[in-house]
């Protein structure tokens, strides 16, 4: 599976988790990129090797692992914020 195609799929989960449509602008700004940016990820036109490498990180964890590491992450952002 392609990057593009994940970050479509998880573009997708989230509208219905949030049971609205989010426009690709919106959805740059919460993950704090530029729309450009956003846009060109989902037509894999871009495809930061940094997000490849996280994702190659993650896959070698388990699942229990992988919730801790998002949920340190997202414990660090809202203490930045």
């Amino acid at each position: 599976m392609e990057l593009k195609e994940l970050i479509r799929g998880a573009h997708h989960l989230i509208e219905a988790k949030d049971k609205k449509r989010i426009t690709q602008e919106d959805m740059a700004r919460r993950i704090g990129v530029g729309h450009r940016t956003y846009l060109e990820y989902q037509r894999g036109t871009n495809a930061p090797l940094a997000m490849k490498s996280l994702l190659n990180l993650l896959n070698m964890l388990d699942d229990v692992e992988i919730v801790k590491v998002v949920r340190e992450w997202n414990s660090s952002n809202k203490a930045n914020s």
